[in-house]
């Protein structure tokens, strides 16, 4: 018997839908992660209609390696076999750089080899880890919160962002997308291990606030969170199939999930779906 196909928020006229999701950290073969994982990419080929593309929030291998070669072949495996199921060519994927991904400069190499079709359109230095794409009225923005040239975890760029998001303030929807959150979630507020640094991040905040930004997605936490400040939602989804998350195993309540989203000129509406394809969560943002 095939699964039950899973009811896809649409958009209200003209608009997106897509997926994100982050934190599987795998790339190694016969890992709890990898089993975990393939539930989740199970559930999410059950969305109808499917996406029109996909965001992965970071994290999507184990990583940790100081040999470039090994950092390599889990790539392959993450590429070759773990998402071997998705067309890249119908429903792109959008990635973003993370601790267990890019954590010194031989991985960011190793990161800009495995990823040459990034827009090298980022800042000086970071070319290829940080980047913008435009899908029609929508802009993103994809920051690197790991990058090396910055001393590493829970930094993170601003002029070059805010020139970015000022050349296309013309555009309806402006969403941000990085790792590292930016307000403490569920509690885990040590700088930088958990989110961006204080002075940083207010700094950071502040060009969301200013430049008209929807939302901030991110992960690195094992949860799915919700906060708004100011006027702009910061979204947590670490549940793509990650065990081992902030001082141990997911606490009481937390689940594997993926966020689908449906965003228009009325709202930004999110639901997350468990590996068992049930709507644990829902959440509308009016525009």
């Amino acid at each position: 018997m095939n699964p039950q196909p899973i009811p896809a928020l649409l958009p209200h006229g003209e608009g997106h839908q897509f997926v994100f999701y982050g934190d599987c950290c795998s790339g190694v073969p016969g890992k709890r992660n990898e089993r975990n994982f393939a539930e989740i990419n199970a559930t999410l080929r059950r969305m109808a209609p499917a996406p029109e593309f996909v965001v992965f929030l970071g994290d999507h291998i184990a990583g940790y390696e100081s040999d470039p070669e090994a950092l390599r072949r889990q790539w392959t495996y993450w590429h070759d076999k773990e998402m071997c199921w998705l067309d890249t060519g119908r429903t792109p994927v959008y990635h973003v750089t993370s601790n267990h991904n890019t954590f010194d400069e031989k991985s960011e190499r190793v990161w800009c080899d495995v990823f040459p079709n990034i827009p090298r359109n980022g800042p000086a230095g970071q070319e290829g880890l940080s980047y913008w794409v435009q899908r029609r009225d929508l802009l993103m923005v994809f920051v690197n919160t790991s990058f090396t040239g910055l001393d590493g975890y829970g930094h993170v760029e601003c002029e070059w962002l805010e020139g970015v998001l000022a050349e296309h303030e013309h555009l309806r929807h402006k969403i941000v997308i990085g790792h590292h959150p930016v307000f403490p979630v569920n509690g885990y507020n040590e700088q930088p291990k958990w989110c961006v640094i204080g002075e940083e991040g207010e700094r950071f905040w502040s060009v969301l606030v200013r430049r008209g930004v929807s939302a901030y997605l991110c992960s690195h936490i094992i949860a799915f969170d919700v906060q708004e400040h100011e006027g702009v939602v910061q979204v947590c989804s670490g549940g793509a199939g990650t065990n081992h998350g902030p001082g141990g195993f997911m606490g009481e309540g937390e689940y594997l999930h993926f966020v689908q989203a449906a965003l228009d000129t009325d709202a930004l509406r999110l639901q997350t779906i468990d590996h068992h394809g049930r709507v644990r969560e829902r959440f509308i943002r009016t525009n």
